[in-house]
């Protein structure tokens, strides 16, 4: 039933492969991980997603792995695992549980204050996929949207530095992705109460949708209990669904 979502070959599958294997591809879909998101935008793909791979993902960026420790790899700044996080967060419930990581949002200021951030990122390796300035402009808008859900946010007493830098980079990139969400992230810190990204919040709290495959219901929904990805409009659809949900319900990354 839920197959047919997913356009050109792709698969819940091709998806977390390509996040989690780095620098291998999924054998039954050998594009990056890049290239898969770039033409998957529909809500119930996201929740599928966040339910299987969300706590998986999470815990690979906080793994042994040594691209993730080396700074002269473009996976230690932006790993293949946070641009799928990062892409998650577009889902209410994702960013939520996102935001409430004790590390993820504080570490990823951290390298953005990085002195040498520039020239380390332009001079890593890359194995295909995204480009320097994909990455950096990942990053921002990673913390731009995250700072949507403040009151989840642990402590980061080091935001404020951000803003000499935005400035220079909005400045720098002029016309590019990271100039705009620069100047975005730069009106978020100091004004983080403003209309227009309550206006923002509003409008991806309503990017939800009953998981069950035909029904557009976006009212009134509840959770999956286990994964908190998934949501319903009522036991009848719930249960509908299980056959699949259950499946991938928390499941992480299943070998084939």
């Amino acid at each position: 039933m839920a197959a047919n979502l997913y356009p050109q070959g792709m698969t819940l599958h091709s998806i977390g492969y390509a996040a989690l294997k780095y620098p291998a591809l999924p054998p039954e879909l050998p594009i990056p991980l890049g290239n898969q998101l770039g033409v998957l935008q529909r809500i119930r793909i996201m929740a599928h997603v966040a339910s299987q791979y969300l706590p998986a993902l999470l815990e690979y960026q906080y793994s042994s792995a040594p691209h993730l420790h080396d700074p002269t790899s473009s996976q230690y700044w932006c790993s293949d695992a946070f641009t799928l996080i990062n892409w998650l967060t577009s889902s209410p419930d994702a960013a939520v549980a996102v935001a409430k990581h004790p590390s993820l949002f504080p570490d990823t200021v951290d390298k953005l204050l990085d002195p040498n951030i520039l020239t380390a990122m332009k001079a890593c390796t890359r194995q295909g996929g995204a480009s320097f300035e994909a990455d950096l402009g990942s990053m921002l808008q990673f913390v731009s949207t995250l700072l949507l859900r403040k009151e989840h946010l642990p402590d980061t007493p080091h935001l404020h530095d951000l803003l000499p830098k935005l400035k220079a980079w909005k400045r720098k990139f002029g016309g590019l992705f990271i100039a705009r969400v620069a100047d975005r992230l730069a009106d978020q810190i100091r004004s983080p109460v403003n209309a227009d990204f309550a206006v923002v919040l509003s409008a991806q709290n309503e990017n939800l949708v009953c998981g069950f495959v035909g029904c557009e219901e976006k009212r009134n929904l509840n959770a999956c209990a286990r994964c908190q990805m998934q949501r319903y409009c009522g036991q009848a659809h719930q249960k509908s669904d299980w056959g699949f949900h259950k499946k991938i319900c928390g499941k992480g990354l299943v070998e084939e």
